[in-house]
């Protein structure tokens, strides 16, 4: 199970992750880059956790004879959803404290229509990170990330666990 488990959360971490980079990098910040950003987002962290069902059925049918209880197809999703929810976390926490730490500002910036700079963005910002702009706040939104990474593996895993489970059956005596 522990191969299993390593192999396909390395995997979705590493698509958790490529996918937003390589979009960075192919497509740029230019035209409407939140918008696209969440796109490519979403769909890396989908993507990756659909490998939750591959690494359950890897495991059932090529480790475990034939047969998965639910509780270890649980085990096997939340933990390659543990695998990703870090590295999208991690990523996260280096994407808005060393290649754009103005990041928070800029996307609620974006987000509420105001022209950073100004008198009412600084206030409504500062009224936000005083009231409860925990999402705005490096730690926040690394936390909002793993969990968002993790809550979508967890889905996948129940669902993948409930088509994927199979009684072991008592030889007769």
């Amino acid at each position: 199970m522990k191969k299993v488990i390593k192999k396909y959360g390395f995997i979705a971490a590493a698509i958790c992750v490529g996918f937003p980079v390589l979009s960075s990098i192919i497509i740029g910040n230019e035209s409407d880059p939140y918008g696209i950003g969440e796109i490519v987002g979403y769909s890396s962290i989908v993507v990756a956790m659909s490998l939750v069902y591959f690494a359950m059925r890897t495991f059932r049918d090529k480790e475990n004879d034939g047969h998965i209880s639910f509780g270890q197809g649980m085990k096997i999703g939340s933990m390659i959803a543990v695998f990703g929810g870090i590295a999208f976390g991690i990523y996260n926490l280096v994407f808005v404290t060393i290649i754009d730490p103005e990041f928070n500002e800029k996307y609620f910036a974006d987000q509420m229509g105001l022209e950073r700079g100004t008198e009412e963005f600084q206030t409504q910002f500062t009224e936000l990170m005083e009231t409860g702009g925990f999402m705005y706040t490096v730690t926040g939104g690394t936390l909002l990330m793993f969990f968002t990474v993790f809550l979508i593996g967890f889905v996948l895993s129940v669902v993948s666990s409930l088509i994927l489970k199979t009684e072991k059956t008592q030889p007769a005596l």
